[in-house]
Formats: C-alpha cells, sequence, structure tokens
C-alpha cells in the first residue's frame, strides 16, 4: 500500500473511532430506557434504599374499617372474650298459598361448617348459644356492616334457642320456631298488604357461648344442601302438609375492641381492623425509577389467631382520599417469607407502584394493610410495628430503583 492511499485510510480510522467516542459520551449507561425495565433481581446501575439502613420514617394507625360478610360461606354466630359476633337471615321464598293455613311446627336447620374461633382444639369441642329474635327494620344485607344497625334493629323477645356443642363438619342443628312467627311469614306471602312484615332474624349470642362457630350460609354454592332452611308443617282446609324454604340471604356481624399498644397493631378480618400505613420518601430522589419495593412484617404468632380455612394471606391498597377510607381496586399480596417475617411487594406489571406515584407528586395518605379473609372469617393477624421495642422486629422496607 502507498502512503497516499494508507493516510487516508488511517484519517477514516481516525473518524470513525472519534465518532463512536463522541457516541458513547452522549448515551445513558445503561439508557433511561432500559432502566425502566430492568427486571426486580437485577443489580446492573440499580441502588438501594433500605429503611433499616437509610432514613425512611413510617408512622402507622390502627382503625376499625366495618366490611359487609354476605359473601361469606361462613354464617357465624358466639361469644369468646370480646368478640361477639351475630348471625342475620332471611326466608323470603315462601309458598303464597298458605295464608289461611294453620302452622303446627317450624324447625330452623343448620349445618356447621367446622370454622370456630379461637383456633384451639378447645375452642373446636366449646359451646355455643344463641337465642332466635326477629329483625325489626328492613334491611339490606349486600350493604349492611355493623354500624349500620343499633338497638331497634332487632327484637327482644326469643322466636327460639339454642345451645350445643357442634363438633363435626357439616352436623346439623335444629332449632324450633315460634309458630305464629312463621305463620305470619305465610300470610305476608300471601298478602304483602299483611301488617307484620318478614325482615329476617338474627341469632343473638349469650353469655352461654364460650367460643364463635360458623355454619354454612346461603351463598355456599358448592354444598347448596347444606343452606340454612326452616321446615314449616301446617295444616289448611284440614289438609296437613310440610314444606321446607331455603334461605335466601346470610350475614353475620361482628365486633370485638383493641386495646392501644405500642408494640403490635392488629389486621383483624370479619369486623374488620385495619392498618393505615404511611412512608416518608422525603430522603429519596424526586426523579427515582422504583423498580422493586419489598416491605417486610414480624408477625406475633403467639397473638395471632389464623384458622386452617385461610390461606394466609395479608393485602394492601393504595389510599386516595385524606380520611384514609377510600382506595385503589388494585391489591398487593403479602404472604410468610419465613423467620416470622410476611412480605409484601409493592410492585406489579403495568400497575405504577404506590411509592412510584408518591414521587411523582402525587398526596401520600399511605396504604390500608387488612386481612386476607377480610370479609370471610375473624382470622387475626398480630404485626410489630415501628414503635416496637425491639427495632429488629420493626417494619423493614427495601427499595430498588435507578
Amino acid at each position: 500500500m502507498n502512503s497516499k492511499k494508507f493516510n487516508a485510510a488511517l484519517a477514516s480510522m481516525l473518524v470513525i473511532a472519534s465518532l463512536a467516542i463522541y457516541t458513547i459520551g452522549c448515551a445513558d449507561d445503561p439508557s433511561s430506557l432500559g432502566l425502566n425495565f430492568i427486571p426486580p433481581g437485577e443489580t446492573t446501575g440499580v441502588r438501594i434504599f433500605d429503611s433499616f439502613i437509610d432514613t425512611l420514617p413510617i408512622t402507622s394507625e390502627n382503625r376499625v374499617y366495618y366490611v359487609n360478610t354476605s359473601g361469606s360461606t361462613n354464617l357465624m354466630v358466639g361469644k369468646s372474650g370480646a368478640y361477639e359476633s351475630k348471625g342475620l337471615l332471611k326466608f323470603t321464598n315462601l309458598i303464597d298459598t298458605f295464608d289461611n293455613s294453620t302452622v303446627v311446627s317450624a324447625t330452623l336447620k343448620m349445618s356447621y361448617r367446622n370454622y370456630y374461633f379461637p383456633a384451639t382444639m378447645g375452642d373446636s369441642l366449646a359451646q355455643i348459644s344463641f337465642d332466635v329474635n326477629k329483625i325489626e327494620q328492613s334491611l339490606d344485607f349486600s350493604t349492611l356492616t355493623y354500624d349500620s344497625v343499633n338497638s331497634s334493629s332487632f327484637g327482644t323477645v326469643s322466636q327460639g334457642s339454642y345451645t350445643g356443642i357442634p363438633t363435626a363438619d357439616s352436623q346439623e342443628v335444629t332449632i324450633s320456631l315460634n309458630t305464629t312467627m312463621v305463620n305470619d311469614w305465610l300470610k305476608l306471602a300471601a298478602d304483602t298488604s299483611y301488617s307484620v312484615k318478614n325482615y329476617g332474624i338474627v341469632l343473638t349470642p349469650n353469655n352461654s357461648s364460650s367460643a364463635i362457630k360458623g355454619f354454612f350460609s346461603a351463598v355456599d354454592a358448592i354444598n347448596s344442601n347444606h343452606r340454612p332452611r326452616v321446615e314449616i308443617i301446617a295444616t289448611k282446609n284440614g289438609v296437613t302438609d310440610t314444606f321446607t324454604t331455603t334461605c335466601n340471604g346470610t350475614i353475620s356481624l361482628s365486633k370485638t375492641d383493641f386495646a392501644p399498644s405500642s408494640e403490635t397493631f392488629n389486621l383483624q378480618a370479619g369486623v374488620s381492623y385495619v392498618q393505615v400505613m404511611k412512608f416518608d420518601l422525603s430522603r429519596m430522589p424526586q426523579t427515582a425509577t422504583i423498580n422493586d419495593v419489598q416491605l417486610f412484617l414480624s408477625i406475633d404468632s403467639l397473638n395471632s389467631v389464623i384458622s386452617g380455612q385461610t390461606s394466609k394471606t395479608i393485602y394492601s391498597q393504595y389510599i386516595n382520599d385524606s380520611a384514609g377510607l377510600k382506595t385503589d381496586i388494585t391489591t398487593f399480596d403479602g404472604a410468610p417469607s419465613g423467620s416470622g417475617q410476611y412480605m409484601m411487594r409493592m410492585v406489579r406489571a403495568g400497575v405504577s407502584s404506590p411509592f412510584q406515584r408518591w414521587l411523582l407528586g402525587q398526596s401520600n395518605y399511605g396504604i390500608m394493610l387488612f386481612a386476607g379473609g377480610q370479609a370471610l372469617n375473624l382470622d387475626r393477624y398480630v404485626f410489630y410495628k415501628e414503635t416496637a421495642s425491639d427495632p429488629a422486629k420493626r417494619p423493614r422496607v427495601i427499595i430498588k430503583y435507578t
């Protein structure tokens, strides 16, 4: 190769090299587009913000957040310590041709679902006792919560009673009902203008109860033969008939109270108690792109009451109002992660993490933590809070960001 061609080639190579260096100098490393899609396990270019190491103040508040339980497969009734559950039932699918009949007998039949609270062997063998009273006003079971009723909502005259120890799964219990009440039901079915209304009945526990037990509810589609029902024997025009009406609505109304604690908080299903938790992100870069958020909670297993009929899951939702009562429908779930801890991942594909939304300037009202069976049972999860005396048991947040 002659010197002119060599010099020309060398010049071309220098130009290409210069362009390459210039291009690298102008590029992100890696690109800002690529950073948005770094998987949670990837560490290249990812920074970690750890509340146990960095400054991330956490505050929280335990609140009662009454829930509707009409969709539960458990109809719960009984008392145990500070816990009480009333069971409400409706029987309005009645034959309309027995207006002039005489009810000879009426028997409420319910099947035990082998759910008991608390969840020890002693509680499974415990006695429950309740009275049957009338519901005295029209109540919409689909929206009803414990705070929707008062003392005037229910009658005080007993229409039947039960005391017993159901223990076997699907065991049937029977309660004789006041025939006058059921006769009024039949008259109303035939004539809607009849003065005595049928708003349903309430199973009201008394002090002879030492546990709460769950029966098959009206919504149990798999075990429809176990739904509550009333067997009626009635005589009309000298003819005696026996027929059964199946319950077409059930709901449990449960309550309890917790003393405030600086050590722990309660996620109580069925009532329910929830925890509103807020995170101060002022020490994080406002331009951060969050790739992963892990919230670790230490559980107080000794005081938690978790039945065998549960997934042992807790959930959280983004709070979008200042009162802390409205949440997004997007749910983040947490599960046991070993060593007495629960871990909740606060990111989901296609959903902006609450932490990212707060960094982008949305109002930080926190998240609502609640029990997995919130509207289904009475499971109680007890977790250590940010003021626990043992720092290692306090909530921990690990954020991976770019």
